[in-house]
C-alpha cells in the first residue's frame, strides 16, 4: 500500500514536470481536472482520429468504357503479344493517368464494347490478347 502511494506521488511529479516543460517550450496543453490527464490541442486529436479512421473512399468516377476499350485494343496491337491484367493496367496508367480502385471490373465492363479483345485464363492470371 505504501509503495502504491509512492508511485502515485512520482507520477504526479512527472506530470507536473511535463506541464512545466510544455509551457516553457510553448506547447499548448489543457488539464482535465476530473481524470488528472493532460490532453493536447484539438489539432493533434484530429490527426489521430484521421489515422484511426483509415483510408477514405474515393469519390465515384464516371468512366468512358468505349474509350477505354479502344485504348485497350491499341495497347494490345502495339504489344503484339498477350498481356496480363497488371501489365495492361500499367500501360493504361501511363497513357491515361488513371488510378482505379478495381481495374479488373472497369476493364471487364469496357471490354463489352470491344469484340476484338480476347480474355483467357492461364493459371491464376488473366491474359488479354487481340483476335
Amino acid at each position: 500500500m505504501e509503495r502504491d502511494k509512492e508511485l502515485g506521488e512520482e507520477i504526479k511529479q512527472l506530470l507536473y514536470r511535463i506541464r512545466e516543460l510544455d509551457e516553457q517550450y510553448g506547447v499548448p496543453s489543457s488539464t482535465n481536472d476530473r481524470q488528472g490527464e493532460t490532453t493536447s490541442s484539438p489539432i493533434v486529436t484530429e490527426e489521430i482520429l484521421s489515422t484511426r479512421v483509415g483510408k477514405s473512399r474515393k469519390p465515384y468516377q464516371h468512366h468512358d468504357y468505349p474509350g477505354i476499350a479502344r485504348e485497350v485494343e491499341t495497347i494490345l496491337e502495339e504489344a503484339a503479344a498477350p498481356l496480363t491484367l497488371t501489365e495492361l493496367y500499367g500501360q493504361l496508367q501511363k497513357r491515361r493517368g488513371v488510378d482505379w480502385a478495381n481495374p479488373y471490373i472497369i476493364i471487364q465492363k469496357s471490354l463489352k464494347y470491344s469484340e476484338r479483345v480476347q480474355v483467357q485464363k492461364e493459371g491464376r492470371k488473366l491474359v488479354f490478347s487481340i483476335r
